[in-house]
């Protein structure tokens, strides 16, 4: 149980250091964000925006450019508020997630997502939409996967109680 705490205590510092960092480098960053130690936000030749209460998982890629040049005047990367990037994944750059969305883990992010709507895949694709749009906190994944969480499948129309397992 110490063990954990404590560990728990460093990833937070280590997340808060690196927001410092990315801020320092020109990445506006919201309140109450959390970036993994091994998530990387690279705005080297690109704007990049991220919201309040976001969350950016180890592995995950953040871009602001495509490696050969810089974004067009005018166009960013942005993450709006209450986003969680899950592990290993991509956001091209040039992309908007929009609020209250999830990136599965994996997900190649190549256009722009809309608000509430959990995408997956490579390339990304919208899998379902939130239903009752509730404001996807730090816990917000886990109370999308909660059973009896009402979601809205994009294929079918109809709703559906999803398990904790079918959204990993």
């Amino acid at each position: 149980m110490l063990v954990r705490k404590v560990r728990s205590r460093l990833a937070g510092i280590i997340s808060k250091t690196r927001i410092r960092y990315y801020r320092a480098m020109g990445i506006a960053i919201g309140e109450g964000c959390f970036v993994s130690s091994r998530a990387c936000i690279d705005a080297r030749r690109g704007k990049i925006t991220v919201g309040n209460n976001v969350s950016i998982s180890s592995g995950s890629y953040i871009l602001g450019h495509t490696g050969t040049r810089a974004l067009k005047e005018g166009e960013e990367t942005r993450l709006e508020d209450n986003v969680i990037v899950f592990v290993n994944a991509v956001v091209l750059p040039g992309v908007t997630v929009g609020a209250n969305s999830i990136v599965g883990a994996g997900a190649v992010v190549a256009r722009d997502v809309p608000p509430h709507a959990l995408v997956m895949g490579n390339p990304a694709r919208v899998v379902q939409y939130l239903e009752n749009g509730e404001p996807l906190s730090a816990g917000g994944a886990q109370k999308a996967a909660a059973p009896g969480h009402r979601i809205q499948e994009r294929s079918a129309g109809t709703q559906s109680n999803v398990s904790s397992t079918s959204v990993r």
